[in-house]
């Protein structure tokens, strides 16, 4: 199964666009956003166009996303709840609820670790979340859950700066911010591999409306671009 993972598209058309090719051309067969849309007429055209693709879409909202619920035969919006796919079991928190680790974790105690997908629009704390204003940005209460239950994914967004992939135990965690410093990179996702694509949604030159590159590939070039 593979997995577009994004969050925060803050109203860019660009990123709206680029997604909504990238369901398609990368055969996409769930499509993943944690949040922040900045408007929700925006936000539900959006999600009009992703029932279009007839792709699964599970999605929370952001903290800027208010009053934002939204549910066809494709496209779940929920800041509470837990739905299954094909096999998995994709938990969305929203930020305007308040989360409690143990009494979720005693919710979902009967789905295996391997099988749950956690969609939260904050990171947890310590894992993607140093923003430029403070040293750590993210929730203790989801580091508690990750680390009590190890879902196989943990997508979020929130602070663009951190936007990244890192390994807790058994958690793969993925920031997926776009807009601003995350600089468009979402992440393709193949389960159960955990096989790790970076495409740029904000790829608008030749025509071409992503650029898929490794990791190793953007490393290098972020360093060639600090020599002096």
């Amino acid at each position: 199964m593979k997995l577009l993972c994004t969050s925060d598209i803050h109203k860019d058309i660009t990123l709206r666009d680029n997604i909504l090719k990238t369901i398609e051309t990368e055969d996409i067969d769930v499509f993943i956003n944690a949040g922040d849309f900045l408007d929700n007429n925006f936000a539900y055209n959006f999600f009009k166009e992703l029932d279009a693709t007839k792709t699964r879409s599970f999605i929370t909202p952001g903290n800027w996303d208010h009053n934002l619920n939204y549910q066809s035969e494709y496209t779940t919006v929920n800041s509470h709840g837990i739905f299954t796919h094909k096999d998995y079991h994709f938990l969305c928190i929203g930020p305007h609820i308040p989360f409690s680790a143990d009494n979720t974790l005693e919710t979902i105690k009967q789905i295996p670790s391997e099988k749950l997908i956690l969609i939260t629009h904050h990171p947890p704390y310590g894992i993607l979340d140093r923003a430029w204003s403070v040293p750590r940005a993210g929730s203790m209460e989801y580091r508690r859950f990750i680390s009590a239950k190890n879902p196989y994914l943990h997508i979020f967004g929130h602070i663009h700066e951190s936007n990244g992939t890192e390994k807790i135990a058994n958690t793969l965690a993925i920031n997926c911010a776009l807009a601003g410093h995350g600089k468009g990179r979402g992440y393709i996702i193949d389960l159960p591999e955990k096989n790790i694509k970076i495409v740029n949604l904000n790829e608008t030159r030749h025509n071409t409306p992503f650029r898929l590159q490794s990791t190793i590939s953007r490393i290098i070039g972020a360093r060639k671009q600090d020599l002096p």
